[in-house]
């Protein structure tokens, strides 16, 4: 590795465009794909969602698929079906987006948190024992970056308190535990396929289960609450009743077929971030300050982040990295501010920095670096030679 100077300390940048964290990657199969459901009957929620939803049930290997217009939406869904509302509590990391704890929130429920596992960076079982009451009715998990949560031990306290579990999968698409995918563990699980994920659909997400109950009940909030068909129909077809509060969070097939064409290079995408991940271990492993992420245990995973923790004896602290990895032109990130620093989750809920100490510790040092299908090896090499250049100007 050269010993030049480091962008943020007066040196020439690594690179001369910005190379982001994330990224869709979109070919001419996915272009194509739209086009074709451009020109058909639908483009809104039609016959190619229900092929997606059917394509994504298969992989996974559950029995339902429902497709809504966004990971966050899929919280809400799934929420909602679970039943989550007034006075009930529901269990879950706070090192994550605000979008896990609004599966609770959005539904008039308590988010409580629980601290992490600062291995798994992933809700620790005995943690979330400690925060059960009389009115806790659910856990959300959240599978970090990819890597599972530690699922054994969380359904066994579901099974302990008779919890609804709602699996946070947004990062894991594409991965599996012990055999089988993630998602299929019951009783829900969410993906995202926003353009940063595994795959995308543009904006989307989906619910996925084996329950039959709670798919007629996710698909009918899906729609407005709506009955299509109630008495009386059959002889008046115009006839749809709406039987409470329902939303519109349909996906359109467009979407749908953009993700067909995603779900087709499934294998690509993840052959490719194995391969980077693969390139950075072998660059940073042994790198002092710096913690890869965990080695997986009984899993598979298809990872959407590659964060490392940054301590003191890489040079720097992981403010000082961030801003200097920023002049490299380099898109780092941080994933994620703990949800109890954020004001709403204070003011409204109570909670204060310090309560949770293994998270805040994780958080400290935490930063994604670059990793998505469309990177070549050139810009790992960038990222790689960025950061020995800046551990060698911070320790030589």
């Amino acid at each position: 590795m050269t010993g030049d100077v480091p962008a943020h300390y007066g040196g020439e940048p690594i690179r001369e465009e910005v190379l982001g964290y994330g990224s869709q990657s979109i070919g001419d199969d996915e272009k194509q794909a739209v086009v074709e459901a451009l020109e058909g009957d639908y483009i809104t929620r039609g016959p190619t969602v229900e092929a997606f939803e059917e394509r994504v049930a298969e992989i996974v290997g559950v029995d339902h698929a429902i497709a809504t217009t966004s990971g966050t939406t899929a919280l809400h869904l799934a929420g909602r079906a679970a039943g989550f509302g007034p006075g009930d509590e529901v269990i879950t990391t706070p090192l994550t987006f605000v979008s896990t704890a609004h599966a609770a929130t959005y539904c008039g429920a308590t988010p409580v948190f629980a601290d992490i596992d600062p291995h798994r960076r992933t809700l620790d079982p005995d943690a979330v024992r400690e925060q059960i009451t009389p009115a806790t009715e659910g856990i959300v998990p959240m599978h970090y970056g990819g890597h599972p949560a530690d699922i054994e031990g969380l359904l066994e306290v579901a099974d302990e308190h008779d919890l609804t579990v709602i699996w946070d999968a947004c990062h894991a698409f594409g991965g599996t535990w012990d055999g089988e995918s993630i998602g299929a563990q019951r009783d829900m699980a969410v993906f995202s396929f926003h353009p940063v994920k595994n795959i995308t659909t543009g904006e989307g997400g989906m619910v996925v289960t084996d329950d039959d109950e709670l798919a007629t009940r996710l698909r009918r909030l899906r729609s407005f609450e709506m009955d299509y068909d109630p008495d009386g129909h059959e002889n008046e077809p115009w006839y749809q009743v709406s039987e409470g509060v329902g939303y519109n969070y349909n996906v359109t097939d467009l979407q749908a077929a953009l993700g067909l064409a995603q779900l087709d290079r499934l294998d690509e995408f993840k052959t490719r971030r194995d391969e980077i991940i693969a390139q950075y271990d072998e660059a940073f492993n042994d790198m002092p300050g710096v913690r890869t992420p965990p080695e997986p245990t009984n899993a598979d995973p298809m990872y959407h982040l590659y964060a490392v923790e940054i301590s003191d004896e890489f040079g720097c602290d992981r403010r000082e990295f961030v801003n200097a990895m920023h002049a490299e032109n380099l898109g780092v990130q941080v994933h994620y501010v703990p949800l109890h620093y954020h004001p709403y989750f204070q003011e409204e809920f109570g909670y204060e920095r310090g309560a949770f100490p293994e998270t805040e510790t994780v958080y400290e040092g935490l930063v994604s670096l670059p990793l998505h299908a469309e990177m070549e090896n050139a810009d790992v090499e960038d990222v790689v030679r960025a950061i020995h250049r800046l551990h060698q100007h911070h320790t030589e």
